[in-house]
């Protein structure tokens, strides 16, 4: 008899260690989860290339002095992202 109590006991204790365990792992998850949302940062979202000197020469003088964004008033680091993201969404587009 006290052995099939020892035993039981025994098998309760392992269940309701590995429902423990259970639990703090799911828990934990959703902590990382919450502790990455609240530390989004613009460098998530950042892209970063590098543009030759001569390309960005060659836009300068053939798209933003004739008849681009300078004669508007713009300044030409905007007009270059301008012109970058339409070339982006363009090519993202075509590709879908």
């Amino acid at each position: 008899m006290q052995l099939a109590i020892a035993v039981s006991l025994s098998c309760l204790v392992a269940f309701l260690f590995t429902i423990m365990i259970k639990k703090m792992y799911q828990g934990g998850k959703i902590k990382m989860l919450e502790w990455d949302m609240a530390t989004i940062t613009a460098g998530d979202y950042t892209v970063e290339f590098k543009i030759p000197e001569s390309a960005y020469q060659d836009w300068y003088e053939n798209e933003f002095k004739t008849g681009g964004d300078m004669d508007a008033g713009v300044a030409p680091g905007m007009s270059l992202k301008k012109c970058l993201k339409e070339a982006v969404e363009k090519t993202l587009t075509e590709e879908l």
